[in-house]
């Protein structure tokens, strides 16, 4: 904030490096030298090291501030685009502290694919088999859907988007069981037919079983 531009060659962090200045009454905040190791949200959208994020922040009222981000990264995406979002002030209330590693349970299972599971190859007709949309119901016999997991098939690449926040690529452990890194592991069951019918999704925070929409039958 105090006038200084971007660094030209900055050493890439997981926040990256941040410079402010006020345009009118916005604060603008741009960002740059970020690792690419990480991703644009859980939906597993990718970036590079080329990453430029530029925020704004207005504040409209008491209370309520608009906030614009922009992303651009020429290397990943073939244009910019920005999302909006409001802000608003809850009044009487503290910022607690939040640690992700606090009753952290994840950190042993998180190994990567081991050998064995690096020379699982899965056929394109039975990744084929498993491609639809598979949904949560919110209690046994419920018409409502509180989750929908929505598996494609490109190529000879199995993709996994839930609830349209988009793709992430799931890497095979078994024929039947996939895992799009640390979004869970996905296991796909099929009937004393052969009928994929529904999926379980394992997590820290308990499994899930969602049931295939539109059953083809062998």
């Amino acid at each position: 904030m105090d006038g200084r531009a971007l660094p030209k060659d900055p050493n890439p962090t997981f926040m990256g490096y941040s410079v402010g200045r006020w345009d009118g009454d916005t604060l603008v905040v741009d960002t740059i030298g970020f690792k690419d190791t990480t991703w644009l949200d859980m939906g597993g959208h990718p970036h590079t090291e080329d990453l430029h994020i530029t925020e704004r922040f207005r504040r409209r009222d008491f209370g309520h501030m608009d906030l614009e981000v922009t992303f651009e990264d020429p290397k990943a995406y073939t244009r910019a685009w920005t999302v909006k979002n409001s802000i608003n002030l809850v009044a009487d209330t503290e910022l607690l502290e939040y640690v992700c590693a606090e009753n952290e349970r994840d950190r042993v299972h998180l190994v990567g694919r081991t050998a064995p599971e690096q020379e699982v190859k899965v056929a394109p007709e039975v990744l084929r088999q498993y491609a639809g949309t598979y949904e949560v119901m919110a209690a046994s016999g419920s018409a409502v859907v509180v989750q929908t997991f929505t598996v494609t098939l490109e190529g000879s690449q199995l993709f996994l988007e839930i609830a349209g926040k988009g793709k992430a690529p799931m890497y095979p452990l078994s024929q039947t069981t996939f895992s799009p890194r640390y979004l869970g592991t996905y296991e796909f069951v099929k009937d004393s037919r052969g009928v994929v019918t529904h999926l379980i999704a394992y997590s820290t925070e308990g499994d899930l079983k969602a049931v295939r929409k539109n059953i083809v039958e062998k």
